[in-house]
């Protein structure tokens, strides 16, 4: 029977380890994909969110059709009640102690370059590609574009319902989560694989190298 991973990737909580297991463990991802998210053949994120109940359920025909049984989404977030309706989807995703994940996030942006600011305050205030307060329940509300004080009680109780949603929740802190509930939900192994790229790319390694992180 077809199955389809969908991962909604949350920066910075363990996504890229996961994407790196699924490519180890024989998953198909799509022809041209950026860490797991689907790419137009000009190299453009295919912007999966966007996608309309009809949209979302005929991409995941072309990727029957194609054979592809992993796809990741980062930077928005899909109708999740159509992955959750739809029986050839199993709905993945791992979240991260809030503060944990900001921390690591300003760390990754600074060190690799994506951002110039030297504190969480400047860094929180600056335009970045995704918003970074309240994240969690900006990615499971659907809401990574409101402005702040469009996020209120209404929001987290929809990124509650949304989450149960997802056949698999994991936590980056929580005993077994990524040792070995990750594998036994998915009937994956446990392979050795980077959590992330940096050498494969020469533009990260100047980056890296001229803020002193090697």
């Amino acid at each position: 029977m077809y199955r389809l991973i969908w991962f909604q990737h949350v920066h910075k909580a363990a996504g890229s380890s996961i994407v790196n297991q699924a490519i180890a463990n024989d998953e198909i991802l799509y022809p041209n994909h950026d860490n797991g998210n689907p790419l137009t053949r000009e190299g453009k994120i295919i912007p999966l969110w966007e996608y309309d109940s009809a949209q979302l359920v005929g991409f995941i025909d072309d990727c029957e059709a194609k054979g592809i049984t992993f796809v990741a989404t980062e930077w928005g977030a899909p109708l999740y009640e159509v992955l959750h309706h739809d029986p050839r989807v199993a709905l993945v995703t791992c979240i991260r102690e809030p503060w944990s994940r900001l921390v690591s996030n300003f760390n990754y942006d600074y060190y690799y370059g994506f951002s110039d600011s030297k504190t969480l305050t400047d860094f929180l205030s600056e335009e970045l590609r995704i918003k970074q307060d309240n994240f969690l329940v900006r990615v499971f509300s659907r809401n990574y574009d409101a402005l702040a004080v469009n996020l209120d009680e209404t929001s987290l109780t929809e990124a509650v319902a949304n989450l149960r949603l997802f056949d698999l929740v994991l936590v980056t802190e929580r005993k077994g989560d990524l040792k070995s509930h990750l594998f036994e939900a998915l009937s994956w192994q446990n392979k050795q694989v980077s959590p992330h790229a940096t050498f494969g790319n020469p533009w990260t390694l100047k980056s890296l190298v001229s803020r002193l992180r090697l």
